[in-house]
């Protein structure tokens, strides 16, 4: 087991544990067809740099071509799309580091409806932009606790919707189309690498799995400084962090959810952590050798398996999910 993982070595996973998770396969399917008539049909993208160093057969999961730029507007809008109208009549709100929020803002731009996403002041302010660009109004706190507080005051005293970015079957269930395509294009599959923020993603991803071909092994990456998930695993339940610290903005939430832990708990093999630094020479080279362009958070998959933290044999044929490619080029200076 490699360093700062999990152990999950005792996983089982069979029909009975997931018939009894939140979300199902068929959700999953009906997200596909609710969702994909408004969005992209990512590509995958197969490196042989990548695959070179790490001595496996490499493919990049390409959510930064995704609509708004990372894999969040699946799951916004199928979420968005099962409300009633008289919760499209008042409008919805959410919390973000900015990737969801661009979701949730296309998705409402899309409904024709108003959309207000709550953020820290320091968030990216590419992100801030784009969000206000599809519509959303942006609104701060100074740090993700109060920005927290104020959404969930507006709640209170205007009605409006809440929309998570995560703790939602169906924003899983949008999530798991992702695992839906891979299996199309890459039927040889045998891991599949996922940065966790949240952990919608790998909950959609894993319930796709574990539902369909569950030999398939599915990892979650996330940072050192953020490690969310991770300790909630330990735990045996959601864990609040008292604060985040990365560079990996997307996958700085600050608590873990109890429809993700209960996924990620079942169908989740193991999960790792990767430092800053690990995920810079990442970007580097995903930015510098497959020319796509990613968010830190994005090149957290590929890290975990160049520094061998995802221990996986020779010749494996590996998916890594690069989730998102939204940063500003003065943000990418002060990176590389």
């Amino acid at each position: 087991m490699a360093t700062g993982a999990t152990d999950r070595s005792n996983l089982t996973t069979n029909a009975s544990a997931i018939a009894d998770l939140p979300v199902s396969i068929d959700d999953v399917y009906a997200a596909r067809e609710r969702i994909m008539a408004h969005l992209h049909r990512t590509p995958l993208v197969a490196s042989a740099t990548l695959s070179n160093l790490t001595g496996m057969r490499y493919s990049l999961k390409a959510e930064n071509l995704q609509r708004t730029g990372s894999f969040k507007s699946r799951g916004a809008l199928n979420a968005m799309l099962q409300l009633t109208p008289e919760q499209l009549a008042g409008g919805v709100v959410t919390f973000s580091a900015g990737n969801h929020g661009q979701g949730v803002a296309y998705a409402a731009g899309l409904l024709g409806i108003p959309s207000w996403v709550y953020m820290a002041s320091n968030a990216v302010p590419a992100k801030v932009d784009a969000i206000r660009g599809y519509g959303g109004e942006a609104v701060f706190g100074e740090t993700i606790t109060e920005a927290l507080e104020k959404m969930h005051a507006a709640i209170e005293q205007d009605g409006r919707t809440y929309v998570s970015p995560f703790d939602d079957p169906h924003v899983v269930a949008g999530q798991g189309v992702v695992a839906l395509e891979i299996l199309e294009d890459a039927p040889d599959v045998e891991a599949i690498v996922v940065p966790i923020g949240g952990g919608g993603l790998i909950s959609g991803i894993s319930l796709v799995m574990k539902s369909l071909r569950p030999e398939i092994r599915v990892y979650g990456v996330e940072p050192v400084g953020a490690p969310t998930v991770f300790n909630s695993l330990a735990a045996g339940k959601p864990m609040v962090l008292e604060s985040v610290s990365t560079i990996a903005d997307g996958l700085a939430a600050p608590y873990a959810g109890n429809v993700t832990q209960k996924i990620i708990t079942a169908c989740v093999d193991e999960v790792v952590l990767v430092s800053d630094d690990e995920i810079k020479e990442a970007l580097d080279l995903i930015i510098t050798r497959t020319k796509l362009f990613a968010e830190p958070a994005g090149a957290a998959a590929t890290a975990a398996l160049l520094t061998r933290r995802v221990e996986l044999p020779e010749n494996t044929r590996v998916v890594a999910l690069l989730s998102g490619g939204n940063m500003s080029l003065d943000r990418l200076k002060t990176l590389l």
